[in-house]
């Protein structure tokens, strides 16, 4: 009785502890930009106030940009992608991180995995080159299934992007030696920013994102997730059930194919590539002037700037994990009828 009553209280005084702790980051002297950014609800129908020549090019780099799930927005000129673009079908799992650095995109990834609602979840923050552009990105995700097993290619979490009911508000200001890029905010799936033209190395880069959770208990998980991949509670800034922190240097292990050579190589070609594009616009102003000019004097360039994260490639694997992952849920739901 005595050592079950010892061990009651050390139970009660961990969660005191653990309660005090999270307490203690609300305080927490971080710097965490108020993101003023707009939020791009209507994206098939926003249209920037400019002379009606440059309408049709913003037209016209959205309507080539949208097959790749992408968009354009000129206060910020800025690359994002659009809520419902088909990237959505394809989840999310390490596979995907450790296909990028093959297709020169050098970036930093942060996952950050927690359990809430009787789901797995995943929220991923990423900071980096991608290939012409510098950007990055927050997404969530979630799964009822443990792992999936596909022999010679995949061991491991497949995640479903959430649903609309799951989304969350989610914000961002991504700066480069001090220097403001841009900022986001949205209630999104995947929150994303991509400046063309611009050269980075991923520590050359600070993202400060901020999330916005449904409860306590899902903040609380997130948070701990957060504990778990690196972070100190005093990194951790909330307020409610927002949560935000300073991203410069990633906590968790990166892809083990970003090795220093192929890092080189790759970084190599985009500061190349960008360098190029940049001379080639130079004398042009407005970058949807760019946009027009780069499609009809050099559309093997304009072809790859379209080609925002290299999505086609990356999600090449997609069916075979969903048709696992199919199976998984099936199995699962066959057990459950049988107890």
């Amino acid at each position: 009785m005595i050592k079950i009553t010892q061990s009651l209280k050390r139970k009660n005084a961990i969660r005191k502890t653990k309660r005090k702790s999270l307490l203690i980051s609300e305080d927490a002297s971080l710097y965490l930009p108020l993101v003023r950014a707009t939020s791009y609800e209507q994206e098939e129908e926003l249209m920037y106030p400019i002379a009606n020549t440059q309408s049709t090019k913003f037209v016209d780099i959205n309507k080539d940009l949208k097959p790749f799930g992408f968009a354009y927005y000129p206060p910020q000129n800025m690359f994002y992608s659009i809520m419902n673009c088909w990237q959505r079908e394809c989840g999310y799992c390490r596979l995907y991180d450790e296909g990028c650095a093959a297709f020169s995109m050098i970036i930093d990834c942060e996952p950050i995995y927690f359990e809430y609602g009787g789901k797995k979840w995943l929220l991923e923050f990423w900071k980096g080159q991608y290939g012409m552009t510098t950007g990055c990105e927050i997404g969530i995700y979630n799964t009822t299934v443990p792992y999936l097993d596909i022999p010679s290619l995949f061991y491991g979490t497949f995640y479903e992007a959430v649903t609309d009911e799951e989304r969350i508000p989610m914000a961002f200001t991504l700066m480069k030696k001090g220097k403001l890029l841009f900022s986001r905010k949205e209630t999104h799936w995947w929150l994303t920013g991509f400046r063309l033209g611009e050269f980075s190395e991923p520590e050359d880069l600070v993202m400060y994102p901020q999330v916005t959770l449904k409860d306590t208990a899902m903040r609380d998980a997130f948070i701990e997730g957060l504990v778990d991949a690196g972070y100190k509670r005093s990194e951790i800034a909330y307020r409610d059930n927002t949560v935000g922190f300073v991203y410069d240097k990633p906590k968790s292990k990166q892809p083990h194919t970003r090795t220093p050579i192929l890092e080189y190589m790759m970084q190599t070609n985009n500061k190349r590539n960008c360098y190029a594009y940049n001379e080639a616009t130079k004398l042009i102003g407005d970058p949807l002037d760019k946009f027009a000019f780069v499609k009809e004097e050099a559309p093997k360039m304009y072809n790859k700037i379209l080609n925002v994260r290299c999505s086609q490639d990356i999600f090449k694997n997609f069916n075979l994990l969903n048709q696992y992952s199919a199976q998984s849920k099936a199995e699962i739901l066959a057990m459950k009828e049988k107890e």
